[in-house]
């Protein structure tokens, strides 16, 4: 009995007051907690801390203190956030931890976490994919802040959802008409190009063969007009041959006569 009244008594000392482990863990909590709060009003140290905080949670809008993702009407994630406003806030939040000002490990791990979120956010297609990550998120705020309304605001909000929710889809099909025609411009585009194409490369090959053909033909008079001065050439040889036996033969004829002739006469 006096066992179980010890550990009873144990138990409620245990319960009352936490190890300092706890206690340091809980106060640390408490301050993150805080921390990830605090937007104004910061000093370069909490923004530091902030920041690392941020790049903790991979919280990368909090991190640039930018407004965070949204639900639109279709349930997707939206954020109206501009590329400039993106890096007007890095070049602010730079300025005001960058380690030149703030020696120490931790300016230049936030230093880096900023750089890196301003990389990312800048990235259209790994936006993307951090948008998605956040969905849920902004899911929860947008349920919360429509449990916090009145009866009239929470009609209002669905009416004006409902109406965004038409205009979107009106719009998205517009889009994707609009994405459809462009396609099959392109497509008609690429046909004609490649029919372009093959019409020049059958001129092409026409042309070669023609030029092929014209050149046998020219090939084949040169070779007969070359055939031709031959047969000239030999022809007048044969010609000029005879001759100078012509003329051989009237010389010796007349050396005949002389010889023959009488000396009286």
């Amino acid at each position: 009995m006096a066992d179980r009244v010890f550990e009873r008594v144990l138990q409620q000392t245990s319960t009352a007051e936490p190890n300092p482990d706890a206690r340091r863990q809980k106060a640390q909590a408490n301050d993150e907690a805080a921390m990830r709060k605090l937007d104004t009003g910061m000093t370069a140290s909490d923004a530091i801390q902030r920041m690392l905080l941020a790049a903790k949670d991979k919280d990368y809008f909090r991190l640039l203190e930018l407004p965070p993702p949204e639900v639109d009407a279709l349930g997707r994630p939206a954020w109206n956030v501009k590329p400039l406003e993106v890096s007007k806030a890095y070049r602010k939040l730079s300025v005001l931890v960058h380690p030149d000002k703030n020696p120490g490990d931790a300016a230049r791990a936030a230093f880096e976490a900023l750089n890196e979120a301003h990389r990312l956010l800048k990235d259209a297609s790994k936006l993307e994919g951090i948008l998605k990550d956040h969905l849920e998120a902004a899911r929860q705020r947008q349920e919360t802040a429509l449990a916090s309304a009145s009866l009239e605001e929470r009609v209002m909000i669905q009416a004006q959802q409902a109406a965004a929710a038409k205009a979107l889809r009106r719009a998205q099909g517009e889009s994707l008409q609009a994405d459809i025609v462009a396609q099959m411009r392109e497509r008609q585009e690429a046909a004609k190009r490649k029919r372009e194409a093959a019409e020049k490369s059958r001129y092409r090959r026409r042309g070669e063969e023609e030029g092929d053909a014209a050149g046998d033909v020219e090939a084949r008079l040169e070779e007969e007009r070359r055939a031709r001065e031959a047969a000239a050439q030999q022809q007048a040889g044969s010609s000029s041959d005879e001759e100078d036996a012509a003329a051989r033969r009237r010389a010796l004829a007349k050396r005949r006569q002389k010889q023959h002739k009488p000396s009286g006469m």
